[in-house]
């Protein structure tokens, strides 16, 4: 038989009270209550960690009800968890603004660093341009804004590069508007994304042409010599463009720019350069439109100035191909003979089959059909615009001789001399008679006709004057019939 195990009884007395007692249990039960008396029970519940609560104030007045009775309004907890909540976003956000309002005034970079950062861009946009313009057409606005910079340097490196990128990707053919029944018809993607390109490239090349035609007015605010310097190389891109594509949008714009130049006093290397460059418009021209477009500018602008004009100017007129074809004149030693390039000798011909020969025939046969066909287009069109040409600067010189400007003479009787074939016979007796007022009036050689005159000073003489007066007379009766125009 096992003996259940005693259960152990844990001591509550002192150690002291445990020393003193006796062996006897039943007395231990006995003085317990005298024992505990002076313990202290709450302090283990006083040492116990609780949770606090937080306070929270109602700050809202109290109201009176319909009762008379005045009651304190309860707000609940949540809400004024939200109202601190909001209090507290709204100092962060200004404490935020703060921080954005620091960060926002970045150190400015040296003058020199922001001119070479300036040229790494620049010249990255414009690569990726050159490259692929349909797919970076973004980068004229990039350009765009570098150009309306107010660092004189920027300002031209931007304005020449996008020169450069221009002549790279305007096209060999004008483009045209897009209008509402484009909008609408079936095209394909490619399609539509070409005319896309292209109506993006013309309105950034028109705000181009605009900025040009601004910064050439030397209005600027920084110093006199910045403006004069963007000035310049406005008006050596204007001059550079206009050589390059006389064919795209906006060349009256730019013609304009050369014109207002050349009304100008001051005859500097910019005066030169629009001089040459008008010049060479007028002599490489084989349209006929950007000479009628160029000499109608010219004569508005003369007569706006009351013809008080450099000499130089009007002899631009001299560079024309005004109907050429008719102007060329036959030899008298020898026969002319058209030169025929396309026969080769024998031994150079190459050999083909009666097949190949019958289909290149045939093929050459409708080759030169439609080369006839545009020929008579495009003559017919170039000798009307030449002639509307000639007309305008024949008005000019007549306008001119009328006036009797001594500083404009001598280019117009240039003038007269070198189309005199083209003048029409109606008109030879009225010019014979202006050219023998002009030999009359001019019979003191050493007169000064300059004195009192608000014209620019001319280095003709009336003896030089005379004797150009005279060739143009010789001019306009050679190879005409004599007597007919002398009747």
């Amino acid at each position: 038989m096992t003996v259940a195990r005693a259960a152990k009884r844990r001591k509550i007395s002192p150690a002291s009270s445990l020393s003193e007692g006796s062996p006897d249990q039943s007395s231990a039960h006995i003085d317990y209550p005298v024992r505990t008396t002076g313990w202290n029970l709450e302090q283990g519940y006083e040492q116990r960690p609780r949770k606090q609560t937080k306070g929270v104030e109602s700050t809202r007045l109290p109201i009176k009800t319909a009762e008379g009775l005045v009651e304190r309004v309860v707000v609940p907890q949540d809400d004024l968890e939200d109202e601190e909540s909001f209090l507290g976003s709204g100092n962060e956000n200004e404490s935020d603004l703060e921080d954005s309002v620091v960060e926002e005034k970045p150190t400015e970079l040296p003058i020199r660093q922001q001119i070479i950062e300036a040229k790494e861009e620049l010249a990255r946009i414009g690569t990726l341009l050159s490259e692929d313009p349909e797919e970076h057409i973004g980068g004229f606005r990039k350009l765009a804004d570098f150009a309306a910079s107010t660092n004189p340097t920027i300002k031209k490196l931007a304005l020449a590069t996008q020169l450069a990128v221009y002549k790279d990707v305007i096209p060999g053919y004008r483009i045209r508007p897009l209008g509402e029944v484009a909008d609408t018809e079936k095209i394909s993607k490619d399609v539509r994304r070409l005319r896309s390109f292209e109506q993006a490239l013309v309105s950034n090349y028109q705000n181009y042409v605009k900025e040009l035609a601004r910064c050439a007015k030397s209005t600027s605010n920084n110093s006199p010599e910045d403006a004069t310097d963007i000035s310049s190389v406005a008006i050596s891109c204007a001059c550079t463009l206009l050589l390059g594509v006389p064919h795209f949008n906006f060349r009256s714009e730019l013609i304009k720019i050369l014109v207002d130049k050349l009304g100008s006093k001051n005859r500097d290397a910019d005066f030169t350069r629009c001089l040459e460059a008008l010049e060479r418009l007028f002599r490489d021209d084989e349209d006929g439109n950007p000479s009628l477009d160029g000499v109608s500018q010219l004569t508005k602008m003369i007569k706006a100035r009351d013809y008080r004009i450099d000499e130089s100017v009007l002899n631009t007129f001299l560079h024309l191909r005004l109907l050429s074809e008719l102007s060329s004149r036959g030899s008298r030693n020898h026969i002319d003979k058209p030169v025929e390039d396309g026969k080769k000798p024998k031994s150079k011909k190459e050999f083909r089959t009666k097949k190949e020969r019958k289909v290149l025939k045939e093929r050459k046969a409708v080759e030169k059909e439609f080369k006839e066909a545009d020929a008579i287009v495009s003559h017919e069109e170039r000798d009307r615009l030449q002639s509307e040409t000639l007309k305008v600067v024949f008005v000019n010189y007549f306008r001119i001789l009328k006036a009797r400007i001594p500083s404009l003479t001598g280019a117009v009787l240039e003038g007269l001399a070198k189309y005199a074939h083209l003048i029409n016979q109606d008109f030879f007796g009225d010019l014979l008679e202006a050219l023998k007022d002009l030999i009359s009036n001019s019979t003191d050689p050493f007169a000064d006709d300059d004195e009192g005159s608000t014209h620019p000073p001319s280095s003709h003489t009336p003896l030089r004057s005379s004797l150009l007066c005279t060739t143009t007379a010789f001019a306009l009766l050679e190879g005409q019939d004599v007597a007919r125009s002398a009747s």
